[in-house]
């Protein structure tokens, strides 16, 4: 009889979810946070900028641990190769260049796409206004009925980038000029297709592919903020072993002459002091 009833709120429990639009946001959470892989990668992407009728590119070499921990090279591109070059370590909330440390904020947007905890995704959500701080609580089960999706009204199902997404955050009224913060999660694959921060920094990704050790991680995405747009490439993927964390961009020597007199210069200086 037990046996009997154990299956019985089970297969309750996957039919509410299967016909349910919208599960329960701890689940929606919980499985974002296992598509971000485990151990360290390293990943190498371009940053494009617009650079009047040009674009002038930037390599980033990221090894990524958790959205806690972090490190970035970045280095110039074609003409710029040996002329741009300078490191950045990210750590508990702590961001070190060139030996100078700082606070990052909600703004360090990276972070964004490896988080490896559903507590800490619901906490930053929470952080936003986006979700209840107790939103991870487990309620105890006490009959069938507490196996049904709860109806919470803070998420929602929208479109963007062509995918249903589950939604959190208010609605942007039509008469407001001011975007509200927002933060969009496919729906089949929960992945970050979107997040749009307090400050209007809205950031899209898509074309998602998968890689080792669990990682399902952007190719492409784009950043915008005011007038500006800058894109950001994919270039590879590969999980690393622990050995590779050690002197990480410790012998990256710090150059900028190259960005000199070129006209993207200030939208780089801005995008890495706010973004990276």
């Amino acid at each position: 009889m037990k046996t009997f009833l154990i299956s019985a709120a089970l297969s309750f429990c996957f039919s509410s979810l299967s016909l349910a639009s919208i599960p329960k946001v701890s689940l929606i959470l919980q499985k974002t946070a296992e598509n971000s892989g485990s151990g360290i990668y390293q990943i190498e992407q371009e940053v494009q900028f617009p650079n009047g009728a040009d674009v002038l590119v930037l390599k980033e070499t990221w090894l990524v641990e958790n959205e806690n921990n972090m490190k970035l090279i970045v280095s110039g591109a074609k003409e710029l190769k040996d002329q741009v070059s300078f490191s950045v370590q990210f750590s508990n909330g702590s961001r070190i260049r060139a030996g100078q440390s700082s606070r990052w904020n909600e703004e360090f947007i990276e972070r964004y796409f490896h988080f490896r905890s559903s507590e800490d995704l619901a906490q930053t959500l929470a952080q936003m206004r986006l979700v209840p701080a107790n939103v991870m609580a487990k309620k105890p089960i006490k009959n069938i009925k507490d196996f049904e999706p709860s109806r919470e009204n803070f998420v929602r199902l929208s479109r963007s980038g062509g995918v249903i997404n589950y939604s959190f955050g208010i609605p942007t009224p039509p008469d407001k000029f001011e975007m509200n913060p927002g933060f969009w999660i496919e729906q089949d694959q929960f992945v970050v297709r979107k997040f749009r921060l307090s400050s209007e920094v809205e950031v899209s990704a898509e074309h998602f592919s998968a890689y080792s050790r669990g990682l399902i991680f952007p190719r492409q995405r784009t950043v915008r903020w005011g007038p500006n747009s800058v894109n950001i490439q994919t270039l590879s993927v590969s999980g690393k072993g622990r050995g590779a964390w050690s002197g990480f961009g410790q012998k990256t020597v710090q150059r900028l002459d190259g960005l000199n007199n070129q006209p993207a210069a200030p939208l780089i200086e801005e995008f890495y002091k706010r973004f990276r």
